[in-house]
């Protein structure tokens, strides 16, 4: 039992200073009313090209009103637009405008950036390990 506490606790810690530091590039980086969630909102967006409210709900921890109350601070902001499906209004379908594409890219940069600074001291081969592990762990 031990052992996979001293796992934890390294992936733990891990975790934990990876999202420090990409807090930390986004501060510098990108506009200031885009904190972590809304930028993870942008980043889900921003990987579908274009989704509903339900697939940023698939994918975020957040309540659906807490959802729905980043997605109004993110489109009064100008970084998502909302449009409705033609066949079904109920749809809500998110896209982002140029100000949300230029921040999702940025934020994506930053993590690039780190991860390849903090992957320095692997080899390719280790790394696209690491990765093909990670995403067999996440499926």
């Amino acid at each position: 039992m031990k052992h996979d506490n001293l796992q934890a606790n390294v992936l733990d810690y891990a975790l934990t200073k990876y999202l420090k530091s990409t807090k930390k590039l986004d501060e510098a980086t990108i506009p200031k009313s885009i904190n972590n969630i809304r930028g993870f909102i942008l980043r889900i967006i921003y990987r579908h090209g274009t989704c509903t409210i339900k697939d940023i709900l698939q994918e975020v921890t957040l309540s659906p009103s807490a959802t729905t109350t980043a997605l109004n601070h993110l489109e009064k902001e100008g970084f998502v637009e909302r449009s409705r499906n033609n066949e079904d209004r109920r749809t809500v379908w998110m896209t982002l405008s140029e100000s949300g594409k230029m921040a999702a890219m940025q934020m994506i940069e930053n993590r690039q950036l780190l991860i390849d600074e903090l992957f320095e001291a692997l080899t390719e081969e280790e790394k696209k390990t690491f990765f093909s592990l990670v995403e067999k762990v996440v499926k």
